[in-house]
């Protein structure tokens, strides 16, 4: 409900009415029920040629925060976040670093609702809207481009034979040949998604390569992994020349599944505390870090890590969105800063280890760390390639297309998207290959204990001594 004339920063109705962002395709009802008394939002999908009706959200307290911003979400869970800014509305969605901005409209655009029930009209109007969100919002990445012209071939080809399944095959030809991980389709539940060319996918490790992957690293440390949250935040302590390990293997979700961002904010910044904590008793010279496996997740995580990692203020990174209607054809750029924390943290050489294994999140918490000081040494081979957030549509008839519409750079002005960050030839090794897996190695851990404790590289073996038989 409306917070009462009591309340510091009590609900004021200058958030109320319609608004369209800039860039991501969305248009903003924020109005009162005038049967509950509560606010409600309401999300549309707006392109070229479709507009759907999203998600419902009702607003989550009756005043706003200490920033000026209202919290909405569902079932008492905070999704996102809107404030006034002039004559503009910021949205922000948690877990993410960046804004949304949004500029008043007079009226909600026209947004019929309704699917054509005739099968042909209706995948026909599917492939179009599928098109039309990639026009308006898939950037013209470097090294990884969309062929417009395959608009035309595609209508052309679900016209001559317009079934269900030419337009699957249409949408998941589509979505694999761009090789974006972040870029698929959800149809009748199965998803299709694209992949770097050569490559790796962690759904495809099994459970024993995993366990195998665990096992080298526990060899070659010499020590046990200490578990803080189960199977995704663990440490090792104790070893040679004061070093440190600390190893992340995704970045939500770490408070169980389908967890808040709020519950694993809370549970991750505990897991910090006990490392750091235990890294500060034991003197910590060195830290590794293991993002190799790295599922990815929220982006503010990865900042709450790098706040953890720094004494001084850097920028992170700085990012914009695809906007046609832009003279640019984006967003301005909105830059990230990374501000130490207060809470435990480490603050000397670290070694970063990362592989093609290391995707979204997981890549912009390293991006980020090449900034702090001491810079750390990059270890193992290059990442990914996938920074953007993910922008999701429901397409008209049922299938759901998510897509990469953001354009990230270093603070160098570089963009990684779609060839990942480099690792310097110096320091490239094998990372969890079947031979690395089969004789229970770990190069880059080994190259990275020789690092920090700046010893020759290949000092430290990279696989388990074999007695003799």
């Amino acid at each position: 409900m409306d917070g009462g004339g009591g309340s510091a920063h009590p609900w004021p109705s200058d958030i109320d009415g319609t608004w369209q962002s800039a860039g991501y395709g969305t248009v903003y009802v924020i109005k009162q029920n005038k049967h509950s008394g509560v606010r409600e939002l309401s999300v549309y999908e707006n392109s070229g040629t479709s507009c759907v009706k999203g998600d419902a959200m009702t607003a989550l307290g009756g005043e706003r925060d200490s920033g000026g911003a209202v919290s909405f979400g569902e079932d008492g869970d905070r999704e996102l976040t809107v404030r006034r800014q002039g004559g503009h509305l910021l949205v922000q969605e948690f877990g993410s670093v960046g804004h949304i901005r949004m500029n008043r409209l007079t009226a909600l655009p026209h947004c019929p609702s309704e699917t054509p029930n005739d099968g042909p009209a209706r995948r026909l109007k599917t492939l179009d809207a599928f098109w039309q969100n990639l026009s308006e919002h898939y950037p013209p990445y470097a090294h990884r481009r969309l062929d417009l012209r395959d608009r035309e071939r595609d209508h052309a080809t679900l016209k001559g034979n317009n079934t269900d399944r030419t337009l699957e095959a249409l949408l998941r030809r589509t979505v694999r040949k761009l090789g974006d991980m972040h870029t698929g389709i959800t149809w009748e539940g199965e998803s299709s998604y694209g992949l770097r060319p050569g490559t790796r996918d962690s759904a495809d490790l099994t459970d024993a390569d995993i366990e195998a992957a665990r096992s080298a690293i526990k060899v070659r440390l010499g020590a046990e992994l200490r578990p803080v949250i189960e199977g995704k935040v663990e440490y090792a302590t104790g070893l040679p020349g004061g070093t440190g390990y600390l190893r992340i293997t995704q970045l939500e979700e770490l408070d169980g599944e389908e967890s808040s961002y709020d519950d694993d904010l809370a549970r991750f910044k505990r897991a910090l505390d006990t490392v750091f904590t235990q890294g500060a008793r034991d003197h910590w010279r060195g830290l590794i870090l293991d993002l190799r496996l790295n599922d990815g997740g929220h982006d503010a995580l990865g900042q709450e890590l790098a706040s953890r990692l720094t004494r001084h203020p850097h920028v992170a990174f700085k990012k914009r969105a695809r906007d046609l209607s832009a003279p640019s054809g984006f967003t301005p750029y909105e830059t990230v800063n990374v501000r130490p924390s207060r809470y435990p943290g480490f603050h000397g050489r670290l070694a970063l280890l990362v592989s093609d294994l290391t995707v979204s999140a997981g890549e912009t918490t390293a991006m980020t760390l090449l900034n702090r000081s001491p810079a750390p040494t990059l270890i193992g081979r290059d990442t990914q390639g996938i920074f953007s957030d993910q922008l999701s549509r429901t397409l008209p008839g049922g299938p759901s297309l998510d897509l990469s519409n953001e354009d990230y750079r270093n603070s160098a002005g570089q963009s990684f998207e779609g060839r990942g960050l480099p690792v310097d030839a110096r320091f490239r090794t094998p990372v969890f290959t079947s031979a690395e897996l089969e004789d229970g190695c770990d190069s880059a851990l080994a190259m990275a204990l020789d690092d920090l404790g700046h010893r020759k590289a290949g000092t430290t073996p990279r696989c388990p001594t074999k007695s003799g038989g």
